[in-house]
């Protein structure tokens, strides 16, 4: 059995700051399923609303969970053999180098001394401080239960991992920096930590890729509200239709230029999901994002640009088919970096829309799909060189 124990705050005390939309207790859960564990151990001094929302959030991931209510319980549920994570109780955990050593065995996470005791972590000795996660045996569990009441079963696990000569995993003080590993103990740390997350998770494109760069100035004021909501995804998508059909809708009434606008304003919203995946990301839940958000703008392209051709209905869907056939080639071809800014679909937009403002319509989709093949042919050459 491989079991994390999750120290929840007491009855009546203040609940734990959330970060970015998600608790302490949520977050620690997150990386006890990166680290294999598969039984919680909630150790509660009375069910709170955090416990029971945890139990369900643990057993909706397939752990078993079982309450505690002192720690000296823990050594009739954890057996020698098994293998226990603790977490200090204001511990918020993301490290993948972190969760790696405390999956692979018994282990026990260090920090330097003076960043680690700077950023409110434990001392051990002038050398170490203990980075607030450990894994250890069941058979040292048998040493709690003649402490008595009232000690910090995080800290006594502590002393006997060090005792019994666990092996030690120095993380780099930049997992500090980058909020990746930090003790959050109150709303001013909650913020300062997510303004690290935001610095550290959030991508910054630079302007070979216009459309993402855009994308990131407009999301970057908003994000740490945006991504606390998990229903923000869902909510841009559903926008992404809506500016999709009403394009759609524009070019069909013969107002060409206005609907490839709304597509164009419409190509920064997969951007903006993909990049708010990125900070919503959890160690036991990578970053997914949803690529379908970003093939409905390359639908649409085609649609409005079929739309806009008065003639046969081979003749109004050749040129779109092709030029959406080019991006998709595009899409899953490596070369040279311009061609990051060939396939960037703001740029491939706005040439649509000028082009369809200068050109007859089915001249603009023909130019269209001409210069995107230009670019795949140069493309499938470098490739063979």
């Amino acid at each position: 059995m491989r079991a994390a124990l999750i120290i929840m705050q007491p009855v009546g005390a203040e609940p734990a700051p959330d970060v970015l939309g998600r608790s302490l207790a949520l977050r620690q859960l997150d990386f006890a399923r990166h680290c294999q564990c598969d039984v919680l151990l909630l150790l509660a001094r009375g069910v709170t609303a955090e416990a029971n929302e945890l139990r369900h959030a643990a057993e909706d991931a397939g752990m078993r969970v079982q309450l505690l209510g002192a720690a000296d319980a823990l050594s009739g549920v954890v057996q020698p053999g098994d293998s226990l994570l603790v977490m200090q109780e204001d511990l918020l955990p993301f490290c993948h180098e972190a969760s790696s050593a405390l999956a692979e065995g018994n282990c026990v996470v260090i920090l330097d001394a003076g960043a680690g005791t700077r950023a409110g972590f434990e001392r051990i000795d002038i050398d170490r401080a203990w980075g607030g996660a450990l894994t250890i045996d069941g058979a040292a569990l048998r040493r709690l239960s003649g402490l008595g009441e009232g000690f910090a079963p995080a800290s006594a696990l502590l002393r006997a991992a060090l005792q019994q000569g666990v092996r030690q995993q120095r993380l780099d003080t930049g997992t500090l920096r980058s909020g990746e590993w930090q003790l959050v103990a109150n709303d001013e740390d909650a913020v300062r930590v997510e303004q690290l997350w935001l610095d550290h998770m959030l991508e910054r494109p630079g302007l070979v890729r216009p459309t993402a760069w855009l994308a990131h100035r407009l999301l970057k004021p908003f994000a740490a509200r945006l991504a606390s909501r998990p229903s923000t995804r869902g909510w841009i998508a559903g926008l992404t239709v809506l500016v999709l059909l009403a394009a759609l809708a524009a070019v069909y009434m013969g107002y060409v230029a206005a609907g490839l606008g709304g597509i164009l304003v419409a190509t920064l919203l997969p951007e903006i999901t993909r990049q708010l995946a990125q900070v919503s990301a959890t160690p036991s839940a990578p970053a997914r994002n949803w690529p379908w958000v970003g093939w409905l703008v390359d639908a649409a392209l085609v649609g409005a640009l079929a739309l806009s051709v008065e003639a046969p209905w081979y003749r109004m869907a050749f040129a779109p088919l092709v030029a959406g056939a080019a991006l998709f080639l595009l899409d899953r071809a490596s070369g040279p970096k311009w061609l990051t800014l060939a396939r960037d679909r703001g740029i491939v937009v706005a040439v649509a829309m000028v082009a369809s403002v200068l050109l007859p319509a089915e001249v603009a989709a023909m130019l269209l799909a001409a210069l995107l093949m230009i670019f795949l042919l140069i493309v499938r050459a470098r490739e063979r060189e």
